[in-house]
């Protein structure tokens, strides 16, 4: 209740010249818990204030798959198209009735990020998998924007650059440590 009533007097206040002052009152109030301080109306969440930062471990970086060469491993400080399973953490089903992209083992990690707007950050696309996470992109498509989790757990997000094809599926990668 106390974080309304300032909402609402900060929103009447006026400056010395006699216009409205402009102030985000889209802030939920606090919930009523006898605390005296009312939670900061801008700035990051206290998880985001404790860790920091999200740390790139690569990226952004242009990557281009091709059948021989259809899997990845993001883990690496320099993601590059390798020919076998063996430490990656993402493969391309070119031989596949539609081109989709998944992890190597099972597991809800893969999920699709909005079309548009800014590119997710690494909290937007932990909170994507953990929501609504599954084992496959689905038919990609140029322009698709994609959330992964790795084999070590770093986050990863992929934006398909070029129309994919049998023989080719460029994105552009960031890893977040």
């Amino acid at each position: 209740m106390a974080g309304i009533l300032v909402s609402i007097q900060l929103a009447t206040e006026s400056d010395s010249d006699g216009k409205s002052q402009t102030t985000n009152t889209a802030v939920p109030a606090p919930a009523a818990s006898g605390g005296a301080n009312p939670a900061p109306a801008t700035g990051p969440t206290a998880s985001q204030a404790a860790s920091g930062p999200a740390k790139v471990l690569a990226g952004p970086m242009k990557i281009t798959l091709k059948p021989g060469a259809d899997s990845i491993d993001l883990d690496s400080p320099s993601p590059v198209p390798q020919p076998g399973e063996k430490g990656a953490d993402a493969t391309v089903g070119f031989n596949l009735p539609d081109l989709t992209l998944g992890p190597l083992h099972s597991g809800n990690v893969v999920a699709i990020a909005p079309p548009q707007g800014p590119g997710p950050t690494r909290d937007e696309c932990n909170q994507a998998i953990a929501k609504r996470g599954t084992y496959t992109s689905g038919e990609l498509a140029q322009d698709m924007r994609v959330c992964l989790q790795t084999e070590e757990g770093h986050t990863a997000y992929l934006r398909i650059t070029s129309v994919p094809t049998r023989t080719a599926l460029t994105f552009e990668a960031t890893v977040w440590e």
